[in-house]
């Protein structure tokens, strides 16, 4: 066969080329023969990554192919013509200078592929989009010859493939396999020997479908179902990275198993999960909800980048969003454009930025929940908060109502104000630091000798000090009120008391510690005379350490401020960001008054004696703002009032002077009275009333309200107690990380490499084009994005769906690479059962909308496809031996959590108790030392019941995970995983043989079926009790002589070393039966334990 080139050449075609295009189908199709070759060997030089694009040459788009004039002077793909066409001159040729695929690339085409390619173009290189990017339509019932086969219209779609290869399904599983098969697939659990035999009895027709719809009942089933979800979700109890502390997320885990059991629509299941908090009106359940898109790893560590960690949760939130809910690798286009599917660097950005508005910091705390979180009270203590909120309503009313009573009020004192008693300018001043004279500790520890010392004139007992010597000195310096100090970064200022540093439990105001509902006020002069300076200009915190919990006020890049009064910043916190830009080489005197409201409205700030105007970053302040949560308060960790330095870095690059702390809050008049050093009060009171400005009128009003009016200060102090109250009852419930959008959106931008600091062009959130574009009337933002994902027309979210769900039930899924819908996926091997899945899924009945969950789950195990045996003849195996072709039933091991859920089950030791803390079964000792660094570094076993609750609810530490759910494949859970790898190698068999938990459920399965097996043949009896819990069928004939006889031979062993009985027996912390003779006991565990580690125990047939 010749081919006529263009300049008149022939190309000869390889004889066995000409003789695999000989055997090829009579119709090619590019998306089921040609793209899988093209993308796999193709797409990485001459793809949609245009960065990498050899020749300038793409071969994914038809007209780039088609119009492409390549070197030799010939088009790269002329349809119809292969002779004209430049693709295929060059994977005939022999020349490594001009064959393509070329040399370097280690990739080569085979003989039948360079057929397809030929055979293509000669029909005419037809395109087409991508099977998955095309929305799928129900298709037509296919017609099939068996019909007694079908038990539903799945079925359809799998016998009209196995006709058409003339072959046929297998009859349906025995009775007793079949039950176990759908226990352990619907709740993940095996059925008990009662269950079995009373299924075997039942003759009626429609028996198999009673124990679906049980089990589809059952409140196990949202566990099961739950357990797989955790995977995609990357759920965890500990936060990941280097110091790996734990975090609270188990309420997710109950949500999660509350939605499967309560069948919640899976649009809704998504919608909420991924922007539960933008629904109107959320609620609790919403917003924890929410903590799918928290469920990644955090950074503790003090010496990170916050926002380099923090673009790393982002693009967490976009590739898990990418690959459980779209089947893509959108993660291959954060560096650079995707190299084989549609997805540039620009969609990947602006997926981006969908995630990127959460209100939240890239470093977070050692102590409380990173923010944003929720807080989730017990029953008892939500009733008792709800009366404090009612309480503190009643309050806010009362001053509302009271207003003009107070006005009047205000009339009355005003009139006789002359004689009034007023309170003193420096009451409550409890830190009043003027840095003229300084002195220097003359005797003590050697680190503290040559400490210099600034005179507190509040307080002589309580110093404010510098943390270094002599030769590390704050430089004196010139200021509006004599001598300030200049931070030269090598030491900083701190309050220090009496009985060291931290140490203020019995008078914690005194030395500027405040809780939320204390008012307070905080004034100084500062001069920055360093015009990039960044970072705090007083602060009683420590920084990200403790989510800078307690109030700072800090410079920000372009010299505006931000006063914060924070549990853990940035959501749980009060932030004001002022207008004010306070300028280099310039003083100025700030004071931030708060009134103990926990509210932001209480929070005022004036930049030379005039309020300041800005904006409210966060206004969510609701937990305490002293030390922390659950743990003491005070000590030496707890973070002095602090100039010059944050528990993360000192700083440098300003001056001070003036320091003034009051345990009350300022009034605008006792602000200009502390920079002019004059009573202002005073002054307004003997201005005559006609001669008063509307600054002495309003501030007089002010002041009275707050200082003088005794109406009022009942009322604030009843607040005050409200406010103690709750944050008391708060300190002791757990929070939850969720999602909260900042009030202030967050800019997006393409990252160059995708490195955080290489910030290109801004990006709006979006979503890729090529898919299906979001429709103009959703919002761009999470909402509108879950909308767009459950939206019909979008081709994606149903078949990736569906198709997991498959794999759920048959270990892999209609496209085996769940995780991959694009170009190097793998293709559907039944494209049109699998949009026939998705598009039922998406419209089923049985809800008000569809997406009904258990629906399909039903149908599934309904058909015969899922219920047919999993024999299969030799044959078979071979010309399918991946079972792709469902031929014959599925069987697979089961999952890591299932095993060990299995042995507790067949025991009877598992705790039926759903939901709640994770728990702390056996695990080998030190396993949790030898990884941690300094948090959650040992690893305390539960006792009692906890030990046998389901796997599902074991601690999960990222660096150190249950290592017997690991050796059984269990995801690490450090990323988002659709589907688990399916080994088998020895230490399966060590496991189930020696992990004292199999050990002991061992034990206590022989235990009970001695107990129940009492007569002459008891020990027969109980070896037949044991079968049937742990494989949910009778022994065999020679299975049961063969185990009668280890009976034996153990029993003889046992009676020869009883000593060896009592180790057996210590296993565990079950209460042995001491009416058993214990060597009989031994010997049939391990009669127990050898059935255990059959594979009928292990594998789902």
């Amino acid at each position: 066969m010749a081919l006529v080139g263009a300049c008149g050449g022939n190309i000869e075609i390889p004889q066995d080329v000409e003789k695999a295009a000989a055997n090829l189908p009579e119709k090619l199709d590019y998306n089921l023969h040609v793209k899988p070759i093209l993308s796999d060997r193709c797409f990485a030089c001459h793809g949609p990554d245009k960065n990498k694009q050899k020749a300038d040459l793409r071969l994914d788009i038809a007209d780039a192919a088609y119009d492409k004039e390549c070197e030799s002077g010939l088009k790269a793909i002329v349809a119809g013509n292969p002779a004209k066409s430049d693709l295929v001159h060059r994977i005939l040729s022999e020349d490594p200078e001009y064959v393509m695929p070329e040399p370097a690339s280690h990739l080569t085409l085979s003989v039948e592929e360079k057929a397809i390619l030929i055979k293509w173009i000669e029909q005419g290189a037809e395109y087409k989009p991508h099977w998955s990017f095309v929305a799928p339509v129900k298709p037509a019932l296919p017609k099939v010859k068996n019909e007694g086969w079908v038990k539903n219209d799945i079925d359809r779609f799998i016998l009209k493939k196995l006709e058409d290869k003339k072959l046929t399904g297998n009859p349906e599983a025995p009775k007793t396999t079949l039950l176990r098969r759908v226990y352990l697939d619907l709740i993940g659990l095996p059925p008990t020997p009662e269950q079995v035999e009373a299924f075997v009895k039942d003759t009626s027709p429609n028996a198999y479908e009673k124990v679906v719809n049980q089990l589809l009942r059952n409140p196990h089933f949202g566990e099961h179902h739950a357990a797989d979800w955790l995977d995609v979700a990357r759920y965890a109890d500990t936060h990941g990275y280097q110091d790996d502390g734990l975090r609270t997320m188990w309420p997710y885990r109950d949500w999660v198993i509350k939605a499967f059991n309560r069948n919640l629509a899976f649009d809704r299941f998504v919608t909420w999960q991924l922007a539960g908090d933008m629904l109107p009106n959320p609620q609790k359940e919403h917003l924890v909800a929410t903590a799918f898109n928290r469920n990644h790893q955090q950074s503790q560590e003090g010496g990170i980048v916050p926002q380099e960690y923090f673009v790393e949760y982002v693009a967490d939130r976009t590739n898990t969003f990418g690959k459980a809910f779209l089947g893509l690798t959108v993660e291959c286009a954060r560096c650079h454009d995707h190299k084989y599917d549609p997805i540039s660097q620009k969609d990947y950005y602006s997926l981006f930025a969908f995630f990127n508005n959460n209100n939240e910091y890239g470093q977070i705390p050692y102590n409380g929940e990173p923010s944003p979180s929720i807080t989730l009270p017990k029953p008892a203590t939500e009733r008792q908060l709800r009366f404090i909120k009612e309480k503190l309503s009643v309050v806010e009313k009362t001053q509302l109502q009271n207003a003009s009573a107070l006005r009047q009020r205000f009339e009355k004192w005003l009139a006789k104000s002359v004689q009034a008693p007023l309170i003193a300018p420096k009451t409550a001043l409890v830190i009043d630091v003027p840095f003229d004279s300084m002195t220097v500790r003359p005797a003590g520890e050697k680190k503290d000798k040559r400490r210099p010392i600034f005179t507190n004139l509040a307080n002589d007992t309580l110093n404010f000090e510098t943390n270094g010597d002599l030769d590390f000195l704050p430089v004196r310096i010139k200021s509006p009120r004599g001598k300030g100090v200049r931070l030269v970064g090598e030491s900083y200022m701190q309050m220090r008391g009496i009985n060291g540093w931290g140490q203020y439990k019995e008078v914690p105001t005194i030395s500027g510690f405040f809780e939320r509902n204390q008012p307070f006020t905080v004034s100084l002069w500062v001069g920055i005379t360093d015009p990039k300076f960044k970072g705090p200009l007083f602060n009683r915190n420590l920084g990200p350490f403790n989510g800078f919990r307690g109030y700072e006020c800090e410079r920000l890049e372009d010299g505006r401020l931000a006063f914060r009064l924070s549990n853990v910043w940035p959501d749980n916190a009060i932030d004001f960001e002022t207008d004010y830009v306070l300028k280099a080489n310039l003083w100025a005197h700030l004071t931030m008054t708060y009134d103990g409201s926990s509210k932001a409205n209480g929070l005022k700030v004036y930049i030379n004696g005039k309020r300041a105007t800005g904006r409210v970053m966060s206004d969510g302040l609701r937990e305490s703002m002293l030390w922390g949560k659950n743990h003491t308060n005070w000590g030496a960790g707890a973070p002095n009032f602090s100039i010059g330095q944050r528990h993360d870095y000192n700083y440098k690059g300003y001056a001070v002077d003036e320091l003034k702390v009051f345990a009350r809050e300022l009034t605008p008049l006792e602000v200009h009275s502390v920079i002019g050093q004059k009573d202002f009060v005073k002054i307004a009171l003997q201005t005559p009333a006609n001669k008063r400005n509307d600054f002495q009128k309003e501030g007089l009003f002010e002041y009275f309200v707050t200082n003088i009016d005794t109406e009022n200060q009942k009322l604030l102090a009843e607040r005050k107690h409200l406010l103690a109250e709750e944050t008391e009852l708060l300190n002791k419930e757990i929070d939850v990380m969720v999602m909260r959008e900042r009030k202030y959106p967050r800019k997006a931008h393409i990252l160059k490499r995708g490195a955080y600091d290489a910030i290109d062009q801004e990006v709006t959130a979006d979503t890729p084009d090529q898919f299906f574009k979001i429709p103009k009337e959703l919002p761009r933002n999470r909402l509108g994005l879950a909308k767009w994902l459950v939206h019909e027309e979008n081709p994606l979210f149903a078949r990736v769906m569906v198709n997991r769900m498959w794999q759920r039930y048959f270990g892999k899924g209609l496209v085996v690479s769940a995780e991959d819908f694009g170009n190097q996926g793998d293709l559907p091997t039944h494209l049109e059962l699998l949009d026939y899945l998705a598009v039922k899924f998406r419209n089923s009945g049985g809800l008000s909308h569809g997406w009904n969950y258990k629906l399909l789950q039903k149908e599934i195990v309904m058909s015969a496809t899922y219920r047919q045996s999993s024999v299969a003849k030799p044959e078979l195996l071979e010309l399918d031996p991946n079972n792709l072709l469902y031929a014959r039933g599925p069987s697979y091991r089961i999952s890591a959590e299932q095993v060990r859920d299995a042995a507790l089950a067949s025991s009877g030791l598992l705790s039926p108790y759903i939901g709640g803390p994770s728990v702390h079964p056996y695990q080998p000792d030190g396993i949790w030392e030898a990884l941690a660094t300094r948090n959650a570094v040992q690893y305390v076993q539960n006792h009692g019941d906890t030990l046998y609750r389901r796997s599902m609810y074991t601690i999960w530490k990222r660096s150190s995970p249950p290592p017997m759910m690991l050796n059984f494949d269990a995801s690490e859970r450090h990323f988002c995983s659709v589907k688990r790898q399916k080994t088998s190698t020895p230490l399966q068999a060590l496991v189930t043989l020696n992990d004292p938990q199999f050990v002991e459920a061992a034990r206590v399965l022989a235990q009970r079926s001695l107990l129940l097996n009492k007569g002459a043949d008891s020990k027969s009896q109980a070896v037949t009790r044991i079968f049937m819990a742990l494989t949910s069928r009778p022994p065999r004939a020679g299975e049961l002589a063969a185990m009668t006889q280890l009976y034996n031979e153990e029993y003889q062993d046992f009676l020869k070393n009883p000593k060896r009985a009592d180790e057996l027996l210590k296993v565990g912390e079950y209460p042995v039966e001491m009416s058993l003779n214990k060597l009989e006991l031994a010997a049939m565990t391990i009669v127990a334990s050898t059935v255990m580690n059959f594979d009928e125990f292990v594998i789902k047939r």
